[in-house]
């Protein structure tokens, strides 16, 4: 694991347990994998509930604000969208503008929205169960294996490792 995943890690358990937004952590992430929005979500009981968004300045307010509405909470029943997806599938959920394609019908609107190309939805494991989901878009395609990707699930990894969902 990169310094600057242990790095994030540490901020975002600090920023959980003082009881303060994780929304710089997650602009921390953003900017290292150059992405357009990012949330985590965690997982209770048979609903996804937000922990924290954010999305680039230059994404329109609106659509910032709607997404951030809109997933407040999912229910696990919302299979179109990737954050649900990676939850219910246990296995990270990539995302396109096909969305036909995926399955993920819903989250490639959003990917239209944001002005976006991709999506990536990570599950948190903590032990062999997922409590959360650490998802990005980007304006870029990347494959699985890709450094940023990479990234985004050692965070993940990392964050069900250190049990820090389990904090809220």
């Amino acid at each position: 694991m990169g310094q600057q995943t242990k790095e994030i890690l540490v901020q975002l358990e600090a920023a959980i347990q003082g009881k303060k937004t994780v929304v710089p952590v997650l602009v921390r992430i953003l900017e290292l994998l150059k992405g357009r929005a990012i949330g985590l979500w965690c997982c209770e009981y048979d609903i996804l509930r937000q922990v924290g968004f954010y999305a680039v300045k230059e994404m329109d307010v609106e659509v910032r604000t709607q997404f951030a509405e809109f997933t407040r909470e999912v229910p696990l029943e919302n299979t179109g969208l990737g954050i649900v997806k990676a939850i219910v599938e246990k296995i990270p959920a990539i995302g396109t503008l096909q969305g036909e394609k995926s399955g993920l019908e819903e989250s490639s609107e959003w990917l239209r929205k944001f002005e976006a190309q991709q999506s990536y939805a990570v599950p948190i494991f903590e032990g062999d169960q997922v409590v959360g989901v650490l998802a990005i878009s980007t304006s870029c395609i990347h494959q699985v294996g890709d450094s940023e990707w990479e990234t985004l699930a050692n965070i993940a990894a990392g964050i069900g490792k250190k049990k820090i969902l389990g904090m809220l």
